[in-house]
């Protein structure tokens, strides 16, 4: 994962580089929503798992992909919120999604 301003972080799936660029362009706050990284329900994805054809994330897939994101949570200086509902990332604080849009609408109020 690198730290130079002209590279995307590498998290090794879709979520991360999300993250990543979000960060890479300015974002003053990052809301995660959907950021499983578990078994949830005994889904592999919180739509189910895809055709055998297009490949399901394995057990220790998870354990890789938790262990970025730590290591972005330690790096980033920029508050990123995980509303998930069901999540295996202990790495970011949690808020309910209805409290994080509720505050930042207050923010916004504020800033105006």
């Amino acid at each position: 994962m690198g730290r130079r301003p002209d590279r995307i972080r590498q998290g090794g799936n879709s979520g991360f580089q999300a993250v990543s660029l979000a960060l890479h362009f300015g974002a003053s706050r990052v809301v995660l929503l959907g950021y499983d990284m578990q078994f949830t329900g005994g889904r592999k994805h919180w739509h189910g798992d895809h055709p055998d054809k297009m490949g399901n994330p394995l057990p220790k897939r998870f354990l890789d992909w938790r262990q970025r994101f730590a290591e972005l949570a330690q790096q980033s200086t920029v508050p990123i919120i995980n509303a998930s509902r069901e999540t295996g990332l202990s790495c970011f604080p949690r808020m309910d999604l209805d409290a994080c849009l509720a505050e930042s609408a207050t923010c916004g109020a504020r800033a105006t």
